[in-house]
């Protein structure tokens, strides 16, 4: 009996597990309270669907609501915290950012790949701090900054795929970069080991970052070194991509 409901009911529950999952990603990323309306358009579910689930979320304090409009709930905070308790990437990584950042007075900061995006796991700050301080678990594109050296090193296909999908960009200077541009950098990352980004993601802010590699050599993440473009010199960051592949070395290991 337990079976056969198993295998009349399994395939519902993970739709309504990923239906879910679908309202979270949402919220997390409008950085803004939504309203029913904008949950049941941005996720395609209808307006019956979209509040039974988002009942069972706020049971559980992941969803909470004021007024009509929804927002994560301090149980996410809760997962987070427990993220950055457990995982080992992160916990390996931090002592060797920390000697980074005391070694080039730079912010050293460790993105890790989550898709097509990367999101900030680790941060220690130098000398002289960013003006404006980046949140850890922000999610943040694999075409600019620090992105790029993970971009450059996933698959051929996945590197046609995601650059076939941006068209021209532009960096946070203005720059209009095109595609054959952007191939073009991802070829010149490959071939130093390095990207140096001045303006690109965040008009303030200089750096380098090169990639992280897993002990089976998959590309996993990506490690930087940056400052307030006004007091860094652009010149002199390749002087550090040393220091950055052996932090890189270490927390691939």
């Amino acid at each position: 009996m337990s079976s056969s409901r198993e295998d009349t009911s399994g395939q519902p529950t993970v739709r309504s597990v990923e239906r879910a999952l679908d309202l979270l990603e949402l919220l997390e990323r409008a950085d803004r309270p939504l309203r029913l309306v904008d949950l049941g358009r941005g996720t395609g579910l209808s307006t019956a669907t979209t509040l039974r689930l988002l009942g069972v979320l706020q049971r559980r304090d992941l969803v909470s609501n004021s007024g009509g409009e929804y927002r994560l709930g301090v149980a996410t905070l809760g997962m987070a915290h427990g993220y950055i308790s457990t995982d080992a990437l992160s916990n390996r990584a931090r002592p060797h950012l920390q000697q980074l950042a005391e070694t080039t007075r730079l912010t050293s900061s460790l993105y890790v790949r989550s898709g097509d995006e990367r999101i900030l796991a680790v941060r220690v700050d130098g000398q002289h701090p960013l003006r404006y301080q980046l949140p850890l678990g922000r999610r943040l594109a694999l075409h600019l900054g620090a992105g790029k050296p993970i971009l450059a090193h996933l698959p051929a296909d996945e590197v046609e795929r995601i650059l076939g999908g941006l068209g021209e960009t532009l960096t946070a200077g203005g720059l209009t970069v095109s595609t054959e541009g952007l191939d073009a950098e991802l070829a010149a990352v490959r071939r130093n080991g390095f990207h140096v980004s001045v303006a690109e993601r965040d008009t303030a802010v200089a750096s380098i970052s090169v990639p992280v590699f897993s002990s089976a050599g998959e590309i996993i993440a990506s490690l930087s070194a940056s400052g307030p473009v006004e007091s860094t010199d652009p010149d002199t960051l390749p002087d550090w991509a040393p220091e950055l592949r052996r932090a890189a070395a270490a927390v691939g290991r």
